[in-house]
């Protein structure tokens, strides 16, 4: 397991970093969080926190990135908890190659891929998460559907790769 987040969102539980005043680490909106009431809240507000992550940004530190990688580590066991013992193969694949692309990116070793392993780990649990709703009966999560709620106007480097 990897260690636990600074706090969690009151309305939907899901996991925060940071300052709770600051954007991006609670909904900017009164009234809620946008999460709320929609199936998997946790594992939408999740990926759409290290979507729109500071590590993303073309400027980011070395700090920021590791907080991104160890995130993205608690948000694939997060995953892993609601897809224990359901038989989704699909789902458990798309997992499966989530932690193949987060092992590869770990950032100490300073690789030159780092990012994009990363990135492709953010990328494989969100098919997942897709997975899960589609065994549900709902249409796919679409994380640009609440960019507003983050401190973020695009997401850098997200068609290169």
């Amino acid at each position: 397991m990897h260690a636990s987040a600074d706090f969690h969102c009151p309305k939907c539980g899901a996991e925060r970093n940071g300052d709770p005043r600051k954007p991006g680490a609670v909904p900017r909106r009164k009234g809620g969080c946008p999460y709320s009431g929609l199936a998997y809240p946790v594992l939408r507000a999740g990926h759409d926190a290290i979507y729109f992550g500071q590590w993303r940004r073309m400027d980011a530190s070395p700090l920021e990135i590791r907080r991104a990688y160890h995130r993205i580590g608690r948000h694939l066991d997060a995953i892993g908890e609601i897809l224990k013992g359901r038989g989704l193969s699909a789902v458990s694949r798309d997992l499966a190659l989530a932690y193949d692309a987060y092992r590869a990116a770990d950032p100490k070793a300073e690789s030159a891929d780092a990012l994009r392993f990363m990135d492709n780990a953010l990328s494989y649990a969100h098919q997942a998460i897709d997975g899960l709703l589609r065994e549900k009966g709902f249409p796919p999560h679409r994380p640009m559907d609440f960019s507003e709620w983050y401190d973020a106007v695009e997401v850098p480097f997200r068609d290169e790769w």
